[in-house]
C-alpha cells in the first residue's frame, strides 16, 4: 500500500444487538475504514468520507478528555454510576463547548446508549483510542481502572506535545526577534549614513558595501520577494495536506532534523508506547492495537511505519521484528520488547519504554531550554553587530585617512 495520510470517514452501522451507531473514524482508506469497524464488531450499513466543513466549530480545551476521564474514574470507582456521573459533571460545567459536550454525552447515556458509542458521536473531541478503550472497559467490567489508565496515558501525551510546542516557539521568536532588529536599523537607522558614505571619497569596506547592495536590492525586489515567499509558503502548506508522498517526505525531515528531531522522537515514542501498553493492558489484541495507535500520531513518515508493522503482525510476526527497519523506536527498545515478547510481558515493557522515552525527553527539553536564552543572545547580538559594524567602519576609515 502506497503511504498515505489518515482521512475522516463518517460511518454508520449497527452492533451485536441491533442498535444503531453513527461515529467518525480516521484510516488510511475506506477498505481499512471497514476492517476496523467489523473488528469492533459493527455491522457497516454507510461508510463515505466525512463532509468538509467551512465554519469554525467550538471545541473543548485539548485537556478536555484528560480531566473527564480523570473524574469519571473517581466517580466510577465510589460507586456512582455512569449516568449520573455524566448528570453532575453537565451540570457542573453549564457553559462553553464542554458543556455542550458533556450535555451530548448524558442525553446518549439516558437514551441507552454506552459511553463508549456517546463519545464516538464526538470524534473530533474523543480519538479513537479513547473510544476503543473505554468500549473494552465497558465490556471487561473494569471501566473506572482503564479510564484512570488512559487519564495518566494522555496527561503523559498533553505534557509531551506541550512541552515540544513551547520549545519549537524558540526559533519562531529568535527569526522574528532578529527580523524587527535588522528591519528597525535597515530602515531607520542606516540610511541616515548612505548619503555620507556614496559621498566619501575612499573605497568603502566591503562590509558596508554588502549592507548597501543588500538594501538596494531590497528597496527593488522586496515586494516582490515577499509575494515570493508567500506563494511558496502556501505552495508547501498545500502540497502538505493533499501530496501524500510530500506529506511523508517532509516528516521524515522533520524527524531526522537536527535537535529537535530527537525531541519529537522522544514525544511520539512516548505517546506510541504508553498508548500501546494501555491497549494491550485492556485485553485488545496486539493486531487490533496496531490498528487504533495508528490514530496517535500526526506524522504521516512514522504512520506509514506503524502500517507496515500493522501489516508485518497480520503475517505472524512479533512486534519488535515487524518494528524493525523503521525510526519509531530505537534498536534498545526494540531489543526490550522482544525481551518482554518472550516473558510474556509486553505491555509491561512498553510502560517502562514510555517511561524511559518521557524521561529522555525531559532530558533534552531542559538542555535545550538552557542552551536556547544564549544561543538567541549569540545570533541577535551578531545580527546587530554587523549592522552597526558595517555603518562605523566607513566613519574610522575617513577619520584615518583625513588624519
Amino acid at each position: 500500500m502506497s503511504a498515505s495520510t489518515m482521512t475522516e470517514y463518517d460511518y454508520k452501522a449497527r452492533d451485536a444487538a441491533g442498535r444503531m451507531r453513527r461515529g467518525r473514524l480516521r484510516a488510511a482508506s475506506k477498505r481499512e475504514a471497514a476492517k476496523r469497524l467489523s473488528e469492533g464488531g459493527l455491522f457497516v450499513v454507510r461508510l463515505r468520507p466525512a463532509r468538509m466543513t467551512w465554519h469554525l466549530e467550538a471545541l473543548p480545551d485539548r485537556r478536555f478528555p484528560v480531566l473527564l476521564c480523570r473524574r469519571l474514574a473517581v466517580m466510577l470507582s465510589a460507586g456512582v454510576t455512569i449516568g449520573e456521573a455524566l448528570r453532575v459533571l453537565s451540570e457542573q460545567e453549564t457553559k462553553g463547548a464542554g458543556g455542550q459536550v458533556l450535555k451530548g454525552l448524558y442525553r446518549a447515556v439516558s437514551d441507552g446508549e454506552r459511553l463508549s458509542e456517546a463519545m464516538g458521536q464526538w470524534p473530533q473531541v474523543f480519538a479513537p483510542r479513547i473510544t476503543a478503550l473505554v468500549d473494552a472497559g465497558e465490556r471487561s467490567g473494569s471501566l473506572d481502572i482503564l479510564l484512570e489508565r488512559l487519564a495518566d496515558s494522555l496527561e503523559s501525551d498533553y505534557a509531551a506535545r506541550e512541552k515540544m510546542l513551547t520549545l519549537m516557539m524558540y526559533p519562531c521568536v529568535l527569526a522574528a526577534a532578529v527580523a524587527m532588529a535588522a528591519g528597525f536599523l535597515l530602515m531607520f537607522v542606516f540610511p541616515v549614513f548612505v548619503s555620507m558614505f556614496r559621498s566619501l571619497s575612499i573605497e568603502l569596506p566591503l562590509p558596508t558595501r554588502f549592507l548597501l547592495g543588500a538594501c538596494d536590492f531590497l528597496g527593488d525586489y522586496g515586494l516582490l520577494l515577499l509575494l515570493a515567499a508567500a506563494a511558496s509558503v502556501g505552495c508547501v502548506i498545500w502540497l502538505y495536506r493533499r501530496k501524500d508522498a510530500f506529506r511523508v517526505r517532509a516528516d521524515r525531515g522533520l524527524v531526522h532534523c537536527p535537535v529537535f528531531g530527537d525531541l519529537i522522537l522522544s514525544a511520539e515514542r512516548t505517546s506510541l508506547a504508553g498508548t500501546l501498553s494501555v491497549l494491550l493492558s485492556s485485553g485488545m489484541v496486539i493486531d487490533q492495537a496496531l490498528s487504533i495507535v495508528q490514530g496517535v500520531t500526526e506524522n504521516a513518515f512514522l504512520r506509514q511505519g506503524l502500517r507496515r508493522a500493522h501489516s508485518e503482525v497480520q503475517k505472524g510476526y512479533p512486534l519488535s521484528t515487524a518494528l524493525r527497519g523503521s525510526k519509531i523506536f530505537s534498536p534498545m527498545h526494540l531489543e526490550l520488547l522482544a525481551t518482554g515478547e518472550t516473558a510474556g510481558e509486553l505491555e509491561g515493557m512498553l510502560a517502562k519504554i514510555a517511561a524511559y522515552c518521557r524521561l529522555d525527553l525531559d532530558t533534552r527539553a531542559e538542555r535545550v531550554r538552557v542552551l536556547m536564552p544564549p544561543l538567541a543572545l549569540l545570533i541577535l547580538g551578531s545580527v546587530v553587530g554587523f549592522i552597526i559594524f558595517s555603518t562605523v567602519l566607513p566613519l574610522l576609515d575617513s577619520m584615518t585617512a583625513f588624519m
